[in-house]
């Protein structure tokens, strides 16, 4: 089980979540991306997951990532979930986020905060990349994993199946 670490340890209210799914993330069934966590306040707030509920969706990597693919994957993904015509089309706070990857290798790890009407961060390994401002749109970002064509259908399903039947 991953722990939620430093990087709650900076949000605001860092004891009200906890880990409620955790899934290994693989691609074609061959390639082990990592291990995903998914953190909320109350592990029933899975089914308004999409909603203004504060959440964690974490990733650490089984394999080295580079920033610009994930940068290219995050925005992809919103686009096509937003139904927008492009990246230029993105809410800023979204796009501020989306934007933000850096390369990172094996063992490291992505934490992607929300905090309604206040912020949407993204750490690595715990520390602060970027802090973008909630104007309404935060819980949006979440599309990326849990909107109607997510990431990765069988991860979004499994994490929500797993923290609505109580947690990991």
């Amino acid at each position: 089980m991953l722990l939620l670490g430093a990087s709650l340890a900076q949000a605001a209210n860092p004891g009200d979540l906890r880990q409620c799914a955790e899934v290994q993330l693989r691609v074609a069934a061959l390639f082990n991306v990592g291990t995903a966590t998914l953190h909320l306040a109350d592990c029933a707030d899975a089914e308004r997951i999409l909603e203004s509920v504060p959440k964690q969706f974490s990733l650490e990597l089984a394999r080295d990532m580079k920033g610009e693919d994930l940068i290219d994957s995050a925005n992809n993904t919103l686009v096509d979930n937003l139904g927008i015509s492009s990246r230029d089309d993105l809410p800023e706070e979204l796009a501020c986020l989306a934007n933000a990857y850096v390369d990172a290798e094996r063992g490291e790890r992505f934490d992607v905060v929300y905090e309604p009407q206040t912020r949407l961060a993204l750490y690595r390994n715990g520390d602060l990349l970027t802090e973008c401002t909630d104007q309404g749109r935060g819980a949006e970002y979440f599309n990326i994993w849990f909107g109607e064509r997510p990431f990765h259908r069988r991860l979004k399903n499994r994490l929500l199946d797993q923290a609505l039947s109580g947690g990991s």
